[in-house]
């Protein structure tokens, strides 16, 4: 370590700050520090600097560069566990993260993510306020405060939850008919999780990473159960509405992403998405051509409670083809993100492989029929 080690909280909102603006905020000296950073969807300027330095437990959207080229190293780990290494081996000197005001006490924003576990592993907390920053119910900033800052104004601009394409719709179609009755649903970020959300057509609850306006307009249908559940919110206005009806509490990934402790809610349903399935069942949603574009996140976490849910299934939902035409279902996966063993059913728009209660032979079999036609003849030569 060159210097010392400042946390940013993780997620929609994370910090803007640069590292030197916090580590004088923290009274903790100029010079270099190291970074621990985490899903940062926003860009920042001081993330393009040669001096960067640090280890991420995120890859891809804003932090894509950096760890192409070596500036930031990747940590390849379930969001379950970030918690335990930032109070142990990731453990900061300095953790920023970012708040809003209520009253006289200073609360998370749209992302509790980890940053309580930073907060309360660092020595010193440094607060970004967001002044116009949107209040959504998040938890009080804990640890020891030693300074708040005001948040940039600038920064670039996060990507905005991309509407569905028909290709999604339809895998949407296929995914809303395996729900049992009385659900709880988790779905990650993106077009097609926001095609299943606007395609659901019975009452679920929702236990999430990450939420969306998607989810008001699932509460104006009238199939909201009970009080929603998640780590970070994309979204606004929709959103915040759901919060003043008690429809959506915000919670640290210590809770919204505790295998054991959703493993045994009753019909557990997770919705994820993949960048490649092996004819095993196994998952890659890191790399593709040897370049880190996400990270595993919650995805290992949510696949396993849904494995061991009573009643649940994991569900791994994607294009059978990517935009270049290539297959997405393949004899290998490049890396393994998330194991077969916690991969219930794949589904692509061609239809659903049912994975359970068979054997390696008939899972490739079931996956090559859902593959695109045009590859299903590559993949059946090299079917076990």
């Amino acid at each position: 370590m060159s210097g010392p080690v400042i946390a940013y909280a993780d997620g929609l909102d994370s910090p803007r700050s640069t590292p030197a603006a916090v580590a004088s905020a923290a009274g903790v000296g100029a010079g270099p520090v190291d970074v621990v950073l985490g899903w940062t969807p926003e860009g920042r300027d001081w993330l393009e600097s040669p001096s960067l330095r640090g280890r991420t437990v995120m890859g891809g959207y804003a932090l894509g560069d950096a760890v192409a080229d070596g500036r930031l190293r990747y940590l390849p780990v379930r969001l379950s566990a970030v918690p335990r290494l930032v109070q142990g081996c990731l453990r900061p000197d300095v953790a920023v993260v970012t708040g809003v005001r209520r009253g006289g006490e200073l609360v998370f924003g749209s992302s509790v993510g980890w940053g309580p576990a930073a907060a309360l592993a660092a020595e010193r907390v440094v607060v970004e306020v967001d002044e116009q920053g949107p209040d959504f119910g998040g938890p009080p900033i804990p640890g020891r405060i030693v300074a708040t800052i005001t948040r940039p104004l600038t920064g670039g601009a996060a990507p905005a939850p991309r509407p569905p394409t028909e290709v999604e719709r339809r895998i949407a179609a296929h995914v809303v008919a395996l729900l049992p009755d009385d659900a709880t649903l988790q779905h990650g970020p993106g077009g097609l999780a926001e095609a299943i959300i606007g395609a659901i057509d019975r009452p679920v609850h929702v236990w999430s990473g990450v939420v969306t306006d998607a989810l008001a307009a699932l509460h104006g249908r009238g199939l909201l159960l009970g009080t929603a559940t998640a780590a970070y919110v994309w979204g606004g206005e929709p959103v915040a509405e759901l919060v003043g009806a008690g429809k959506l509490a915000l919670a640290a990934v210590d809770d919204t992403h505790d295998v054991t402790r959703v493993g045994h809610f009753d019909r557990f349903v997770g919705c994820n998405t993949a960048l490649q399935v092996g004819l095993d069942g196994a998952v890659n949603v890191e790399r593709v051509g040897g370049r880190l574009v996400a990270g595993i996140g919650g995805h290992a976490d949510f696949c396993a409670a849904a494995s061991a849910s009573l009643g649940g299934l994991s569900i791994v939902a994607l294009p059978s083809t990517t935009r270049a035409g290539a297959s997405t279902i393949v004899a290998s996966v490049e890396t393994t993100s998330t194991p077969r063993c916690d991969v219930g059913v794949v589904v692509t728009e061609h239809g659903v492989a049912d994975l359970r209660g068979v054997d390696d032979a008939e899972r490739a079999r079931r996956l090559v029929a859902v593959a695109a036609p045009e590859h299903r003849g590559r993949l059946a030569e090299v079917l076990p």
